[in-house]
């Protein structure tokens, strides 16, 4: 018993190092998960190891990413695999993050490559129906804000498509104001995400989505810095004249209306005030230092506001 144990499910490797990380596909077979288990340097047997998978089998093997290890034995291997204990990290996206900065935080967190995250991203095709009103194949503004669990290692569409549902899932709790709407869902989600960078409470989000409602029904520029800080993506700097003077249709201190898409990943709560924004006459706002943003009708009121609170 003792040299059958040896040959066929003893440790590869009694002295390798930590637990490192193993892939399962999607559609990968026992058969598969053996072989590439071997192939790694995790086992010492392919039979040892499928007797093993066969003897601990109870249910569909998820796919996704495991912690195992050369020092584990054919064993514990099948028992962490075949009972689904996949390595996850508990991830939380702030409302507001650009998709840049998204791929930056999952890389952090050991999920994915920045770099393969946002090719996919800048590049996926209107598999849901709410993403047919893009103009192009960005994701940015629909990879929803949330705290998610997330297996290190999936394929980036599967990570992708975890955010998407979950955006599929909030947006469908406005679904009557979005029919009602005379935006489209993609301006909707583009001109949230210029609130969701210019306020921070309820009542300012409606506010402001007010005005700059009544920005576009006149014709006028839209004026959101936040818009240029996109371009540069300078979130904490101060702008420059040149970054101001930037010829982009992204620049909303140069050209009037919308930009084309949104400029990052509003929450729940700046959708809701684009679709409820409060009634007001007032054309301008400001933020001081301190985060209290200060309302006028005109511009000798704006600029007055600013001779007041931001000199």
């Amino acid at each position: 018993m003792i040299s059958a144990y040896l040959v066929w499910f003893a440790p590869k490797d009694f002295q390798a190092e930590n637990q490192t990380l193993f892939a399962v596909e999607r559609d990968d077979t026992i058969a598969d998960i053996v072989a590439n288990l071997s192939d790694q340097g995790f086992i010492r047997s392919t039979f040892g190891t499928q007797v093993a998978f066969k003897l601990n089998r109870t249910g569909v093997v998820q796919f996704g990413t495991y912690n195992v290890s050369p020092r584990m034995d054919a064993w514990q291997i099948a028992y962490i695999i075949v009972h689904n204990q996949t390595a996850t990290a508990r991830v939380t996206i702030p409302e507001g993050y650009t998709t840049n900065q998204i791929a930056e935080l999952l890389e952090k967190k050991n999920i994915i490559m920045a770099t393969d995250f946002l090719k996919a991203a800048d590049n996926f095709p209107p598999d849901f129906t709410f993403l047919t009103s893009r103009p192009d194949n960005s994701l940015e503004g629909y990879l929803f804000p949330d705290t998610y669990n997330m297996n290190q290692g999936t394929p980036v569409r599967d990570l992708l498509v975890q955010l998407l549902d979950n955006f599929k899932q909030r947006i469908a709790t406005v679904d009557t104001q979005l029919k009602s709407s005379k935006y489209t869902l993609h301006q909707i989600v583009t001109l949230a995400s210029l609130i969701e960078k210019e306020a921070r409470t309820d009542p300012s989000r409606k506010m402001v989505a007010g005005i700059l409602i009544n920005r576009l029904k006149k014709g006028m520029r839209l004026d959101v810095d936040a818009t240029v800080r996109y371009i540069t993506e300078n979130w904490t700097r101060p702008i420059t004249q040149a970054d101001l003077n930037i010829n982009s249709p992204y620049n909303t201190r140069k050209v009037a209306g919308l930009p084309p898409g949104p400029i990052c990943n509003p929450g729940l709560a700046s959708i809701q005030a684009v679709l409820s924004p409060a009634a007001s006459d007032y054309l301008y706002y400001l933020t001081d230092p301190e985060g209290v943003i200060y309302y006028a009708k005109t511009l000798d009121e704006h600029n007055a506001n600013k001779a007041k609170y931001l000199q």
